[in-house]
């Protein structure tokens, strides 16, 4: 079987594309607040995923900088 290397390259090069587009567009953001707590604050409970979302946006939107919406 010839194809199943390629299709596992394919399958890993998608794979990474999907986890790069996460990253442009802040979806991972609580994953990267998880692993900053981990390693940082590891005394602390992170905050649970909706308070961190809510925390996220009120403080995007205090601060926009070059944003146009």
């Amino acid at each position: 079987m010839t194809g199943t290397p390629i299709l596992a390259r394919l399958r890993g090069s998608a794979r990474t594309a999907w986890q790069i587009v996460r990253g442009v567009v802040g979806e991972n953001a609580y994953e990267r607040y998880l692993d900053h707590q981990r390693r940082n604050h590891p005394a602390e409970p992170p905050l649970p995923e909706r308070e961190f979302w809510r925390r996220h946006i009120d403080r995007k939107d205090a601060t926009p900088g070059s944003r146009c919406c």
